[in-house]
């Protein structure tokens, strides 16, 4: 009888740790690696590329031809979720849509980025797209152009296609999030931080994330009225900026 209870028992116990484990497994499949707060950015929808490097490389299953970057992909490049994060994805998202047509889908790594500053934002988009920083002027798909001038906070990006000959300039407007006297106050909290962690109070800490939370989700989910300004361009207009910058 009692080795009867004892079979029944550590059935039941089984039952329970495989049920504990299974469930654990699925919070983290969920989840991630981020704060739960951040859990929205798995319902972001994620960019699709064609890409015939994993055709060629074999490393694709059999028929599959495309490959996807996710918001998630971008947070671990960086190692956090974060503004700049979220600023890149998106603009690298409002490019290929106004570069492509209905149910097309483009090559990654075909892409050429110049940026009005050499910043995280344009990273995120090179990261992205696919386009590679050389030495090499004829080689290199991600240029910086240090004679763009715009107000402050304010980016310019011209991400052109070669394949179709399209381009397009994006500007975004990062100081219309919170206003550049509040963005100013989070950097000095972030200077400091990065130098002596202890030195920043719990006050400014909690300023610092919740304020980064919200950003991230008015720029990830269009919240924000104005931050894009989206044009399509002439490819020699495109051209010329690009070839000014090799020359240089």
């Amino acid at each position: 009888m009692n080795t009867r209870i004892l079979i029944i028992f550590s059935r039941g116990l089984l039952l329970i740790l495989l049920s504990s484990s299974f469930y654990g497994c699925q919070k983290t499949k969920t989840t991630g690696p981020w704060n739960e707060k951040y859990d929205f950015i798995y319902d972001i929808p994620p960019i699709i590329f064609h890409y015939n490097h994993g055709i060629l490389a074999g490393s694709y299953p059999h028929y599959q031809e495309t490959t996807v970057v996710q918001f998630n992909d971008v947070c671990n490049y960086l190692g956090h979720v974060c503004l700049c994060g979220a600023g890149g994805y998106k603009i690298s998202e409002i490019a290929i849509n106004s570069l492509k047509k209905p149910e097309e889908i483009l090559e990654r790594d075909d892409f050429i980025l110049i940026s009005s500053r050499d910043h995280t934002i344009s990273d995120v988009i090179s990261f992205v797209l696919g386009c590679r920083r050389r030495n090499d002027a004829e080689k290199n798909q991600y240029f910086i152009d240090p004679d763009i001038e715009a107000p402050k906070r304010e980016y310019h990006y011209y991400i052109g296609y070669p394949p179709q000959k399209k381009a397009v300039h994006i500007i975004y407007r990062k100081h219309l999030l919170i206003g550049n006297e509040l963005m100013d106050r989070l950097w000095k909290v972030e200077q400091a931080y990065e130098k002596n962690p202890a030195s920043v109070n719990q006050a400014d800490l909690e300023l610092y994330q919740q304020t980064m939370f919200n950003m991230v989700k008015d720029v990830l989910l269009d919240q924000k009225n104005g931050l894009f300004d989206v044009e399509l361009i002439d490819y020699d207009e495109f051209l010329s900026i690009l070839n000014r910058l090799k020359a240089g």
